[in-house]
């Protein structure tokens, strides 16, 4: 386990004061907030959003394609696009529930933090080589932690928050692109035929879930070949378009099921035309029928 930063007992003690449920737990700032779960589970499919996480007690295991990433105690993950993945939760109990600290990213702001960080610093030293991966894992230092625990403390007043939070967001934007890894994520954010372009594509299908879609559509929305365009997708996201479209539309048709959208409804908004396909990709994909869904 990675050394953890000073001020680390208070990040945890902030933590469980503002994760009074089970489940997400928002702060008043909206952006930033907390999950419990007091209980584990093995793979589950999901969308992580696009943010800065951070373990503060148990642990999880996220796997996205090929690859797997362990949240635990020291070490800070970056989402930068909403990415299908699996998760396990491996540590959790009502005595010690699993407590993840989340602040959402959003890769315009980012971008603008670097923009004022590059012309601070004349921009930093490009790394021979980048994974384009669309989730980044370093370590949580102790000049990530201390906007992360201001940031809890602002949260609890009114004032505060309002006058603060910008601000406090801001600069952890600015630490993680400051950190030992901050070389590999400035030039990652730079890169137009990663990360940016992608977003782009990723925004569309999730703008548009009840429409079918088409690689070569999001090429040509890219100004990318078709080749080109499906290999950084793969790159960033780890999987195929396809099946990131086909994790997105499932994963939304069982929030609208829970919800209590009826199991057809909910798969002809997610651009299903054929129930029992439908009814069937579901099964395969989770597990279980749509109407075992609770």
């Amino acid at each position: 386990m990675p050394q953890l930063p000073r001020g680390f007992e208070e990040f945890v003690q902030l933590v469980r004061e503002h994760s009074p449920r089970e489940g997400l737990n928002l702060s008043s700032i909206g952006t930033f907030g907390t999950y419990r779960t007091s209980q584990t589970h093995g793979q589950v499919p999901a969308v992580d959003i696009p943010a800065l996480w951070t373990v503060v007690q148990g642990q999880k295991v996220c796997h996205v394609g090929s690859r797997t990433y362990r949240y635990d105690l020291g070490t800070a993950i970056a989402v930068f696009s909403p990415m299908a993945v699996v998760n396990e939760v491996v540590e959790a109990s009502p005595d010690s529930p699993m407590l993840i600290v989340g602040v959402a990213i959003d890769l315009g702001r980012l971008a603008e933090v670097l923009l004022r960080l590059d012309r601070a610093d004349g921009g930093a030293v490009k790394p021979a080589s980048v994974d384009p991966s669309g989730i980044v894992a370093f370590p949580l230092t102790d000049s990530l932690l201390d906007p992360l625990i201001r940031l809890f403390r602002a949260s609890s007043e009114p004032t505060d928050a309002a006058m603060l939070s910008e601000t406090l967001i801001d600069e952890i934007y600015y630490r993680m692109l400051a950190s030992e890894r901050g070389g590999e994520l400035r030039t990652l954010l730079q890169q137009r035929g990663s990360i940016q372009l992608v977003a782009k594509a990723v925004a569309h299908i999730h703008e548009h879930l009840d429409q079918p879609v088409s690689v070569d559509n999001l090429a040509r929305m890219v100004h990318l070949s078709r080749p080109a365009f499906y290999d950084n997708f793969k790159a960033v996201m780890h999987t195929s378009p396809l099946q990131y479209a086909k994790s997105v539309k499932l994963d939304r048709a069982q929030t609208l099921i829970r919800q209590g959208k009826r199991a057809s409804e909910a798969g002809y908004l997610v651009g299903y035309n054929s129930p029992s396909q439908f009814s069937r990709e579901y099964k395969r994909h989770f597990g279980y029928a749509p109407s075992a869904t609770s």
